[in-house]
């Protein structure tokens, strides 16, 4: 005759394994998804760099700008400056000169094509990179 005034103990071990492997499995996703929301949060803040350098480079032309006295020729060389010791690093890269050549013969740089590029790596180590296109014109908010 068997009694049923209880659980045996091989069904304990088995409720136990199953609980415990629940708990492991809730945890690594858990610290998956920490990783994750980690890495969005680095390639937002990658995003507002490259927004706040396209800004700086559409001011040219512009009195009290960060990038007053820049020409379209030289004006890959406006970046930010970001704190010593960023995650992140900035490049401004031209991709396509924009010229023309009048009768005098003479080429005249009137707009740039540019890439603004800020690379970092993120909390697996991976290296990421975010790039933004940019043209800036020698026409662009003219002063006179």
């Amino acid at each position: 005759m068997t009694s049923n005034k209880g659980f045996s103990l091989v069904e304990t071990l088995i409720a136990i394994l199953v609980v415990v492997l629940s708990g492991v499995g809730t945890l690594k996703l858990y610290s998956h998804l920490e990783v994750e929301k980690a890495n969005a949060l680095m390639f937002v803040e990658a995003k507002q760099i490259a927004e706040s350098q396209l800004a700086l480079l559409q001011t040219l032309n512009t009195t009290g700008s960060d990038c007053e006295g820049k020409t379209v020729e030289n004006i890959q060389s406006c970046q930010l400056t970001l704190n010593e010791g960023s995650l992140y690093s900035l490049s401004v890269t031209p991709t396509k000169t924009l010229q023309h050549t009048p009768a005098s013969g003479v080429a005249a740089t009137y707009a740039k094509i540019m890439d603004v590029k800020v690379s970092w790596s993120d909390r697996n180590g991976t290296a990421q990179s975010l790039s933004l296109p940019i043209s800036v014109s020698k026409f662009t908010n003219l002063l006179d």
